[in-house]
């Protein structure tokens, strides 16, 4: 999980405990039920999990007028006793708890770093279409034709 975010290796503690979560709560093939169904005797939501070290905007509550209403921080964790998720701000070098956050899952860092590994290694071998033929293209001063009124003057009476 470390390895695809761009977080400091500071947050290992926090990247443990959510693996640790994860591993808590999925389903096994040899054990009928997971640990958490038996520690809590009821079945785990799935539809809290997010992925680790992802962007996300967190609403703030308190600031000026003329401040941004959000912060992009990075989802590091969820608390034990507490509904929310653990997020780090890169600006304030901060960690809080906050419940209402939206995720940028699918712009995640990771992605646009292997994108630009693509790119590099496409660029290396430059490729030609030797069948496309290119044409010159010619520009044409056409001069528009203005328009003039159709009515006829008269004088006034």
């Amino acid at each position: 999980m470390m390895s695809f975010t761009e977080l400091p290796s500071s947050f290992w503690g926090y990247a443990l405990e959510t693996a640790a979560k994860l591993l808590n709560i999925a389903p096994s093939k040899t054990v009928p039920q997971t640990p958490y169904e038996i520690w809590h005797g009821k079945p785990a939501s799935y539809k809290c999990l997010r992925v680790w070290g992802s962007p996300a905007y967190i609403k703030r509550l308190v600031g000026d007028k003329l401040d941004s209403r959000s912060s992009l921080c990075r989802f590091i964790g969820y608390p034990k006793k507490t509904v929310g998720y653990y997020f780090y701000d890169p600006y304030e070098q901060k960690i809080f708890v906050s419940r209402i956050a939206v995720f940028l899952e699918k712009g995640f860092p990771a992605d646009s770093r292997r994108d630009e590994v693509l790119l590099e290694e496409s660029s290396k071998e430059p490729r030609y279409d030797s069948t496309t033929s290119f044409e010159p293209l010619v520009l044409t001063d056409s001069v528009p034709v203005l328009r003039r009124p159709t009515r006829e003057s008269r004088a006034p009476e």
